[in-house]
């Protein structure tokens, strides 16, 4: 049978929003996916078998943050096929054909959330933002630390997403991966969940100081459940933003106030300070999620891209594995010069030697380039090599954790 990989025509976005929402187990109901606006701030890419749409996914191209600079980024999501027709293969000619994809588009790099992060580990992503699942009592924690804020809480409404953005902003250079984020991103994926019908925006506090300046914020969802027990109060942390310390322990000292709940969930990166803030840090349950999976669509342009604190004329060869990739198979001359990496192929002996997943931790700052070595994720020639390839290569921002999609 004839099978065909290309972008969605408008027309289609109907029978995609139904393949998706069949894949998923929420019934042949594409509606939501459509009156949301998701493929607004995502471009479908389908396979047709026949004329038929079997299989999509979409790649919303954006640009996320990686050592203090942004880099075009291509977010993969609604990775989706008919049921009756798994096990074919489908899914992962899509994958491929969204690679080639995101690289027409310039995209260096590439994200995506699963609960399935083995099969996509085959086409090059790699775990590379986890993220800790923080859920605690209220009445059960006590900050030990922070003193008293001075400044104060100011209810936000989903129209005032530019003054949260501007510290959004400030926020995003501290930490590896975060998203530029757009309007329609602030209304579609973060004053609301992304995939998931809501009538109305979830709950925004910003942070002032006491002349009136903002220092953070949190965007929040205060819900209530009904169980066997009863009706239960939850409140899930969406974002929060915190400059300073007043901020922080302001914010902090707001969500406990919010005592009516069973729970409060805090999903946050590896540096969160919550454990430290509280007196009886074990009442914190914890869990660690894969988080987002990064994966370098573009080797050369995904390095050339970001800046580099190595000395001029510092340099090594690097020999890349890349099944699914073929412009990043090969050798790279990877040199710094005048705060950038340059990066040409290359030839000779490499010092360092990996598959391009092994590189997606490298890149995000999860795992430095010595431990990377020291645990065999890459191969190496000798120790200077590795010396020079931290220099090089290595981040010096850890990896945040970024909005899901």
């Amino acid at each position: 049978m004839s099978i065909e990989m290309r972008e969605a025509h408008p027309e289609e976005f109907r029978d995609v929003a139904l393949v998706t929402a069949l894949a998923f187990d929420a019934g042949p109901n594409p509606e939501f996916l459509l009156a949301h606006g998701v493929y607004e701030i995502f471009q479908p890419l389908v396979c047709l078998e026949e004329g038929r749409v079997v299989a999509c996914l979409s790649v919303g191209p954006m640009s996320a943050f990686y050592e203090g600079v942004e880099v075009p980024f291509g977010a993969v999501s609604m990775v989706s096929c008919l049921p009756e027709e798994r096990r074919r293969g489908l899914v992962g000619r899509l994958l491929v054909y969204a690679l080639e994809h995101m690289h027409r588009l310039g995209l260096a790099i590439s994200g995506l959330f699963t609960p399935h992060p083995s099969l996509y580990r085959r086409y090059g992503w790699a775990l590379a933002h986890p993220r800790l699942r923080y859920t605690f009592h209220p009445k059960d924690v006590r900050l030990r630390w922070l003193p008293h804020p001075q400044g104060r809480t100011r209810r936000m409404q989903e129209e005032d997403w530019p003054l949260l953005d501007s510290l959004y902003r400030q926020w995003q250079p501290r930490r590896n991966g975060l998203l530029v984020r757009s309007e329609a991103w602030w209304r579609k994926a973060v004053f609301r969940p992304l995939y998931v019908p809501r009538s109305r925006p979830l709950e925004a506090m910003v942070w002032e100081t006491p002349k009136g300046g903002p220092t953070g914020y949190v965007v929040y969802d205060a819900h209530q459940r009904r169980t066997d027990r009863g009706t239960e109060h939850l409140l899930t942390v969406r974002d929060m933003v915190a400059l300073d310390a007043d901020a922080y322990a302001g914010l902090l000292r707001f969500l406990l106030s919010f005592d009516l709940a069973r729970d409060i969930v805090l999903i946050a990166d590896s540096l969160e300070p919550l454990p430290l803030a509280v007196d009886e840090s074990q009442r914190l349950q914890g869990g660690l999620e894969v988080g987002m999976m990064l994966r370098l669509v573009d080797v050369q342009q995904a390095f050339s891209s970001r800046p580099s604190a190595a000395p001029d004329g510092l340099a090594i060869v690097l020999e890349v594995k890349d099944a699914f990739a073929p412009w990043n198979e090969g050798l790279w001359w990877i040199e710094a010069g005048g705060g950038r990496l340059h990066v040409i192929p290359g030839r000779g002996d490499p010092d360092l030697f990996c598959d391009v997943a092994d590189l997606a931790p490298i890149y995000s700052g999860l795992i430095s380039v010595r431990e990377a070595a020291r645990t065999g994720l890459i191969r190496v020639k000798d120790d200077k090599a590795i010396e020079v390839a931290q220099r090089l290569i290595g981040a010096r921002i850890p990896p945040g954790s970024p909005d899901a999609f």
